[in-house]
């Protein structure tokens, strides 16, 4: 047998390809994460402790801005197709949760009117999304 000479043989881990796999996927979930947003983007109004309530398949979203109301578009409805739309919803799922997104720039009436409209239709459970005050 010939005579082979063998090196000392390494056994650490190698933890750059790791620190550059976490990397990348570091700055995938941050360039990702803003579109999962539904809606227009709406500056939320801030609470001091806002309950948590997890998003489920029958919830509809109304985000309220200045441009107008939309539900689940990016459109803005005037009042009456806004009206339609509701009630085209409450006839597919009387059910259904509503979740007004409403823009903290704007008068509070704004997103009062919305919520009456959406008691006016039928449904039952209406809220209010906030964020956590910092």
């Amino acid at each position: 047998m010939p005579n082979v000479k063998v090196e000392n043989v390494r056994s650490d881990i190698n933890v750059t390809p790791l620190v550059d796999v976490v990397l990348v996927l570091l700055i995938i979930f941050m360039v990702v994460t803003p579109m999962l947003q539904k809606g227009p983007p709406v500056q939320l109004p801030t609470a001091s402790d806002p309950p948590k309530k997890p998003e489920d398949k029958s919830q509809i979203l109304i985000a309220v801005t200045a441009q107008g109301r939309f539900i689940e578009s990016k459109t803005p409805m005037n009042d009456a197709e806004f009206a339609s739309r509701l009630a085209e919803e409450f006839l597919r799922n009387k059910n259904a949760s509503i979740v007004i997104k409403g823009d903290a720039r704007l008068p509070y009436g704004d997103v009062k009117k919305t919520m009456l409209k959406v008691k006016e239709t039928g449904f039952e459970q209406v809220g209010l999304i906030s964020q956590k005050q910092e």
